[in-house]
């Protein structure tokens, strides 16, 4: 019955549903979009600063290092053997301590993303990962955001086209069921269950009115719930993120994930620091709110489509080549084979 249920859910909801069947309309308006865009590949121009326009197999450590460090956390690359004394080092001279973040250097959708508590964590992790990964300072504050930034080619300047805020998963005791019981009592936190048997509190009873975090990662695929936040934009919040992009040479399409140390000072462009920089494959994440309708989410995902065609199109007409078929295709049949391997969190 539980997986019948779960069934209905994903066929009835489709932030669940797979990628080909919710971008269809995408992949139908594709010959307009390539004809706009000036190659059918047209989205690798979108971002000369990034190898292929952002669309996949980037690396993060590259992208970050394009971003003032005003602007993002304390963030260390490990790209050979593990020197856990270098690690200690850093996390001193960083003023750091447990947890931190590890994610792989390529990857996407949240795949292999640790919360590190420990240095023996860290050793296995580094282990069962085997390829080079990044080490990230951990902000500790409940707010997170998507914000998606689109460059205007008549005026040159930065605008925020979609706000998405992130609420984690986790579960509201009742006094009497166990953490267990509370997941299966959800569906978004059911399809997580077995990804948390070894949690320690798995089979604790929450007392009645607290919540318990589960999963600390803001991540659709790890059981976040993503909520339209466009009512945040701000004057203010616009201009900061302009002033930001601006520095970033070459950059004119993609998703900032952020995290501050509150709503409040979101809008007002304060406390803001950037975890990762996302490129063309960015998505207006508000689009996967629960409330969104099918409709409105395809006309958005058109919308921004539409808009890194025609930037990709100027970026061409300006000499910027798009990658060729071949190489793409290469490229994709790399990148696909290197995320194989699986770490379970």
């Amino acid at each position: 019955m539980k997986k019948l249920n779960q069934l209905y859910h994903r066929l009835t909801h489709y932030e669940y549903w797979p990628f080909w069947a919710f971008y269809l309309p995408v992949f139908i308006l594709w010959p307009i979009l390539s004809l706009r865009g000036r190659s059918i590949l047209f989205f690798t121009a979108a971002n000369p600063c990034i190898p292929h326009g952002g669309s996949f197999g980037e690396s993060k450590i590259e992208i970050l290092g394009l971003i003032d460090e005003n602007y993002k956390p304390a963030t260390f690359n490990i790209e050979g053997t593990l020197s856990l004394n270098a690690v200690e080092t850093w996390m001193k001279n960083k003023s750091l301590s447990f947890p931190i973040v590890a994610k792989p250097d390529v990857g996407e959708r949240g795949d292999n993303i640790e919360l590190i508590r420990s240095l023996p964590q860290l050793a296995d992790y580094t282990i069962k990962l085997n390829r080079p990964f990044l080490l990230q300072e951990y902000i500790n504050t409940d707010f997170e955001a998507g914000v998606m930034v689109i460059k205007n080619i008549h005026t040159g300047k930065f605008e925020i086209s979609s706000i998405v805020t992130k609420d984690y998963l986790q579960v509201t005791g009742d006094g009497v069921s166990t953490v267990e019981e509370l997941m299966n009592q959800s569906h978004r936190a059911s399809f997580q269950v077995d990804r948390f048997r070894e949690m320690n509190q798995f089979h604790t009873i929450i007392p009645k009115g607290k919540t318990l975090v589960i999963e600390p990662i803001g991540n659709h695929k790890r059981g976040t719930t993503f909520i339209n936040g466009n009512h945040l934009l701000t004057e203010v919040l616009t201009k900061h993120f302009d002033e930001m992009s601006q520095t970033i040479q070459g950059f004119s399409f993609g998703r900032y994930d952020v995290k501050s140390t509150s709503e409040t000072d979101f809008k007002q462009g304060l406390g803001i620091k950037v975890m990762e920089l996302n490129g063309a494959f960015s998505e207006p994440g508000h689009i996967y709110d629960p409330k969104e309708t099918l409709l409105m989410a395809w006309k958005d995902l058109v919308i921004h489509w539409f808009k890194l065609a025609e930037i990709s199109g100027y970026n061409a007409k300006h000499g910027v080549r798009p990658t060729g078929f071949f190489e793409f295709a290469n490229l994709f049949f790399q990148y696909r084979n290197l995320n194989q391997t699986k770490v379970i969190v």
